[in-house]
């Protein structure tokens, strides 16, 4: 045989070796669950509440349930600036340093 061609046949065997490698990292991958962690579990246990939930992950019930109630009473608050757009504000072109 040719150098070439053993060459040639070695690149396509690894090609081929990476390429099982991949499918089985990746079928492993789908075995486990996709966790992210052991302390949370994927699916929520049975009778536990969503607090709870949000608790694992750092956030604080009270100021869950502040912005709970901003948000249903600022429901039909616009918001706009004070004095309205500036209509100067693009009226000239900008300075260049």
């Amino acid at each position: 045989m040719s150098h070439q061609l053993i060459f040639q046949l070695s690149i396509n065997l690894s090609s081929l070796v990476s390429t099982f490698y991949i499918y089985i990292y990746m079928g492993f991958g789908l075995y486990t669950g996709a966790r992210v962690s052991p302390g949370f579990a994927s699916v929520q246990k049975p009778g536990g509440s969503p607090q709870l939930t949000w608790r694992e992950f750092g956030f604080d019930e009270a100021r869950l349930e502040y912005y709970r109630r901003r948000k249903i009473l600022d429901a039909e608050t616009m918001r706009m600036a004070p004095g309205g757009p500036d209509p100067q504000h693009h009226s000239k072109p900008p300075a260049l340093s």
